[in-house]
């Protein structure tokens, strides 16, 4: 149990209460999944149909770590899911900078920089996610992960569509 304003919660009610996106809910209220789920959408397109099939599956993996949190998995089945996530972030960077470059990208440089800054957030995030047998600590750790790497998406890969819808 954990202790909040003054009420009890058991951890899997404290990490909904404090990491649920746009929540908006009350303490003790419980979310429906859906509140968790990311949905793909058209917003989301960065106008490369690689690129988009790519984003769908990150996507559907980022809700299975999701669900793994919420669903209060054990580590293990947490750990999966993140290395998972992780070891198909990292293909798909190296697919987007060899699209990128084919595509002439004026900020491949800065993007590929990016792309180094996450893959060696996310080698520090693991190795302390490993090192640490607190059921809140690895949620917590598993949440900084997806949100990097939503963060990535709607900013970062969002310059580049962009570039791609730019006139010629």
């Amino acid at each position: 149990m954990i202790k909040v304003n003054g009420h009890e919660y058991a951890f899997g009610t404290i990490s909904i209460l404090l990491f649920a996106p746009m929540a908006g809910s009350a303490e003790g209220k419980h979310l429906e999944k859906s509140e968790w789920e990311i949905a793909w959408n058209d917003s989301l397109s960065v106008g490369v149909p690689e690129m988009d099939d790519e984003h769908r599956q990150f996507i559907s993996r980022i809700n299975e770590l999701n669900q793994a949190i919420i669903g209060c998995d054990d580590k293990a089945a947490v750990q999966h899911r993140m290395h998972r996530m992780l070891t198909q972030a990292t293909e798909h960077f190296a697919h987007e900078e060899q699209l990128l470059e084919k595509f002439n990208y004026p900020q491949l440089a800065d993007h590929s920089a990016k792309h180094a800054e996450l893959t060696a957030e996310f080698a520090r995030v693991m190795r302390e996610f490993e090192e640490t047998d607190i059921s809140f600590v690895w949620a917590l750790k598993g949440l900084h992960l997806k949100q990097m790497l939503v963060d990535h998406l709607l900013k970062d890969d969002m310059l580049y569509r962009d570039f791609m819808r730019a006139p010629t």
